[in-house]
């Protein structure tokens, strides 16, 4: 790193240590499958040399050379931010970056189905997206907990109801693993009057009780784009549970 002072070495070695760490807790996010399309290389020159150069191009574009450090490069109680040095099919290596859940465990979702048969949307106003989102309740998974767990959880904080059992409905592919797809049946006519207070400060403000005819027609029309949403219904639809 001929380029780089002392407190660039620095801040570089301890989000390659971070990376070793994290690499030691779930090996499984760093497994090289055979005919993987990118191969994580874990040589620590090989690491420096695709940081080198991805320092070389940020600062001819007049940008941060540390955006280009491997390594864990950023992390907080919900994401881990990675950037890992890979070998692609052609041989060339290059930097690839990919966000891990900060906790081990299960997220879920889960499609709340009252006692008419009706399902609960709930619009949600989500930041990355700076729009609203017609969807189910869902969130992170807690310290080892289990997808069941996940969704009765995220039931209660966004609905203000609790149920006693959930069914798996099935699994999508998420950052680090797979979410968790839950099917909640309620005794109950419809949700409390008032939204929880939960769920107000996460960016809910409004619910809608929909039949299964209801949520084809706002699929078909575009109104639902959110994809836990559209994997719980296909999956209840298959299943023929609605």
């Amino acid at each position: 790193m001929p380029s780089d002072d002392a407190a660039s070495r620095s801040r570089r070695d301890r989000r390659l240590a971070r990376y070793d760490q994290l690499r030691a807790e779930r090996p499984h996010l760093f497994a090289n499958p055979p005919g993987a399309a990118y191969e994580i290389v874990f040589d620590r020159e090989l690491q420096n040399r695709v940081a080198d150069g991805a320092a070389a191009a940020l600062r001819a574009a007049g940008k941060p050379t540390d955006y280009g450090d491997v390594g864990v490069i950023y992390e907080d109680r919900y994401v881990i931010i990675v950037r890992d040095a890979v070998r692609f099919l052609s041989g060339d290596l290059g930097p690839y970056i990919r966000s891990v859940p900060a906790v081990l465990g299960v997220g879920a979702a889960v499609l709340p189905v009252f006692a008419d048969g009706r399902m609960l949307l709930v619009r949600h106003f989500r930041h990355e997206l700076r729009t609203w989102q017609w969807e189910v309740p869902r969130g992170f998974a807690e310290p080892d907990a289990d997808g069941a767990a996940t969704a009765g959880r995220e039931l209660e904080e966004e609905v203000g109801l609790s149920v006693e059992k959930v069914e798996l409905l099935g699994r999508v592919a998420s950052d680090g693993g797979a979410d968790e797809i839950y099917l909640a049946r309620l005794q109950a006519s419809g949700p409390p009057d008032e939204i929880p207070l939960d769920a107000v400060r996460e960016g809910i403000d409004e619910r809608r009780l929909v039949t299964r005819q209801d949520l084809a027609a706002m699929i078909a029309s575009g109104e639902v784009t959110d994809h836990y949403l559209l994997a719980a219904f296909a999956f209840a639809t298959a299943k023929g549970l609605l």
